[in-house]
């Protein structure tokens, strides 16, 4: 009895996930990493030697920064259920976390890099759900974790260089100067996306949908016995 061979066009597709988009979306986390890293791993300096700050000065921004982090997620989410939002967002979110982050070289004032930390930030959290969301137009389902890991591994390699970067430049040029750079790997991101983008198939148009934030249909499945369990740990 034969064995009937695979069919030449699946074969092929399951194993396309490492596409130009998939590429491009790496490269996006990979900059985009360097590029706030290089403030994040300065603030320290900019606010105690430069500013003169107290060091409780670094958490309450950070605090309120990650805090406002997470909450535009949530409505980040709610904008990248819509395809053409989405990009919208992305492209946005990352320019825009890249010009304010760049833009505490400049503070002359702690509540100036409070304010500009805690945007970019915000900037930052609206355009996860939306880069997730492209990543997932354009491979296939079977091959999601693979798109995912390799995104994730580009993330941590661009948290690993970007302090390094910012240990050399702050050597050559000083904290301010170099807070001011990281908006060049900042600004590549925003290509690296719109070059992800045009190899994202098109998702068929739709009416825009009003945005509607609704938790109950989210949590009433399995995800919410999920989100239960990891709180009863």
């Amino acid at each position: 009895m034969t064995e009937t061979p695979q069919s030449a066009d699946t074969a092929p597709d399951e194993e396309k996930w490492l596409t130009p988009g998939v590429k491009g979306i790496g490269s996006a986390s990979f900059l985009a990493d360097v590029g706030h890293e290089i403030p994040s791993a300065l603030l320290p300096s900019l606010l105690t030697s430069t500013l003169g700050a107290p060091a409780a000065a670094l958490g309450v921004i950070e605090g309120i920064s990650d805090a406002l982090a997470g909450a535009a997620r949530f409505g980040g989410g709610v904008l990248a259920d819509d395809p053409a939002r989405r990009r919208k967002v992305a492209v946005g979110g990352y320019a825009t976390t890249a010009v304010l982050g760049a833009a505490t070289a400049g503070a002359t004032a702690v509540w100036q890099v409070g304010l500009l930390r805690a945007a970019a930030w915000t900037a930052r959290g609206l355009r996860v759900p939306a880069r997730n969301a492209l990543l997932a137009d354009i491979v296939p389902a079977k091959t999601y974790g693979r798109a995912y890991g390799f995104e994730r591994m580009m993330d941590n390699l661009g948290a690993i260089f970007g302090p390094i970067l910012a240990l050399a430049l702050v050597a050559w040029l000083g904290v301010q100067w170099a807070i001011g750079l990281s908006a060049i790997p900042g600004l590549l991101v925003a290509g690296a996306i719109i070059y992800a983008i045009r190899k994202t198939p098109r998702s068929t148009s739709r009416d825009k949908a009003p945005l509607k934030i609704r938790i109950k249909p989210v949590l009433s499945g399995g995800l919410g016995r999920l989100l239960g369990g990891g709180h009863s740990v």
